[in-house]
């Protein structure tokens, strides 16, 4: 009794400290408002409850901006005491004139927030009285009765009201940085995409200056195509997160989701194939990018590497191993030239060597943040990083095009332009003559780019 006693008396100070702050803010003629979170029981602060605070907080400050209820963050005061989470902020001169309509937006902000009965959001008039609307909060453990009335009438202990709580917000914050997550991911591969497009001076690939080896596509085409996906990069992610079980079956799923990908793709073209290849290699990588994140808060080159193998274990065997009719480039080019034509299979069935042996090694020495400053320092370290690509892979859209004498030239070539400008062009005049497009190295820049987006950026998962 004597421990409840000390608690009781320590939570009245708080609170007595709380109506000291908002007394000195009317002194000084402003109304206010504030902030708290309704937790009974003792303690009314841990870790949880903290996160939880924060969360709620930014909401609010964004909802406050929104329906233009000015605050002077200058005069803002956030604290945790015995009382619990405490924010409280003067209000400027607003819009809406009446307090009674300030209030009235604020238990809006209440009630269409998911845990929105667990907090309080007061307003207070320039004498520091609260501005009350009159309506009564429904109680948060059976939303029956009132929270006033349930408390009273002691409907419900403070154990069980208690553990709902911290298992809903529980779930709440690790949605909401689950949502974040996938955000930041889905915004990492837009931009790789994007980057590979927009850079110039491919051999035979489409850029914003330059239609390369194609005449049915341009820039903007590209463009259409990477927004028809962006939808499609967040199902992966998804998938990612909530996939269970055996790694060995997940890749139907991840083709089913590609299949609706390409519709989109396709639709947004005009029938043209531009990203296909990605749609197989980004399916796979932002899985296992969401997976390994769902699993351990932070990326793993060689956690990655280990998923991408699982999912694609004997996928050349298994998919180009028994062809009788072929209906894919891929698939005529496997049926002709064997393993070196196996192309973006064989590449997720070992783990993806090009990415991580080749380009990402490079990228982690040269594409560092200041460069993006410097457009043009930007475009030599990305066609660089290309060049090496394709200096090493058995590309099968030239296979397609061509043949493996022609392979074995742009490698070479490939490899000789890395350091010399002049090889370079005769490379890109190569490529124009010979109606040569090595789209399969260019999916793979778009892969190694994402993979060193999210590993530069992994603290900000």
């Amino acid at each position: 009794m004597e421990v409840l006693d000390q608690t009781l008396s320590k939570v009245l100070e708080a609170r007595e400290n709380r109506a000291r702050l908002r007394k000195n803010i009317a002194r000084s003629g402003f109304d206010s408002v504030s902030l708290t979170l309704n937790i009974p029981g003792y303690p009314k602060n841990n870790k949880l409850l903290s996160a939880f605070f924060s969360e709620v907080l930014k909401d609010l400050l964004i909802f406050l901006q929104a329906n233009r209820i000015f605050i002077n963050t200058d005069k803002k005061l956030q604290l945790m005491d015995d009382a619990g989470a405490f924010f409280i902020v003067p209000l400027q001169k607003n819009d809406l004139s009446d307090i009674l309509e300030i209030k009235r937006k604020t238990e809006q902000f209440e009630k269409n927030h998911k845990l929105g009965r667990l907090t309080d959001v007061d307003v207070f008039d320039k004498n520091a009285n609260p501005v009350s609307s009159g309506k009564e909060k429904p109680c948060y453990f059976c939303g029956e009765h009132s929270a006033v009335s349930c408390m009273r009438n002691e409907r419900h202990s403070y154990e069980e009201i208690r553990e709902k709580i911290f298992k809903d917000i529980a779930n709440f914050l690790n949605e909401k940085y689950r949502d974040k997550q996938i955000s930041k991911i889905c915004s990492l591969a837009q931009r790789a995409v994007l980057y590979e497009v927009s850079l110039s001076k491919k051999p035979g690939l489409v850029c914003f200056e330059d239609q390369g080896a194609h005449k049915d596509m341009n820039f903007f085409t590209f463009l259409n195509s990477t927004a028809a996906l962006a939808p499609y990069f967040r199902e992966f992610c998804e998938l990612g997160y909530q996939h269970q079980g055996s790694l060995k079956k997940v890749l139907p799923k991840i083709r089913e989701i590609g299949l609706r990908a390409e519709d989109s793709m396709f639709s947004a073209t005009d029938q043209i194939n531009t990203h296909k290849g990605i749609i197989f290699l980004f399916g796979i990588s932002l899985f296992a990018i969401s997976k390994i994140l769902s699993e351990k808060n932070t990326f793993s080159e060689e956690y990655f590497q280990v998923i991408i193998k699982i999912i694609g274990e004997n996928l050349v065997d298994d998919e180009l191993g028994n062809l009788k009719n072929t209906q894919t480039h891929g698939e005529r080019v496997y049926l002709k030239y064997g393993i070196e034509g196996a192309g973006i299979r064989n590449e997720i069935e070992k783990g993806m060597p090009t990415v991580f042996q080749t380009a990402v090694p490079f990228f982690s020495q040269n594409l560092y943040p200041d460069l993006y400053k410097d457009q043009e320092k930007l475009q030599e370290v990305l066609l660089t990083g290309l060049l090496k690509i394709i200096s090493v892979n058995n590309d099968t859209n030239i296979l397609y095009r061509s043949d493996l004498k022609v392979l074995h030239k742009i490698k070479n070539e490939a490899a000789r332009s890395v350091s010399d400008d002049k090889a370079r062009e005769d490379l890109l005049k190569y490529c124009r003559e010979k109606n040569i497009s090595p789209g399969g190295s260019a999916d793979l820049l778009a892969v190694s780019l994402l993979v060193h987006f999210i590993n530069t950026e992994k603290n900000e998962f």
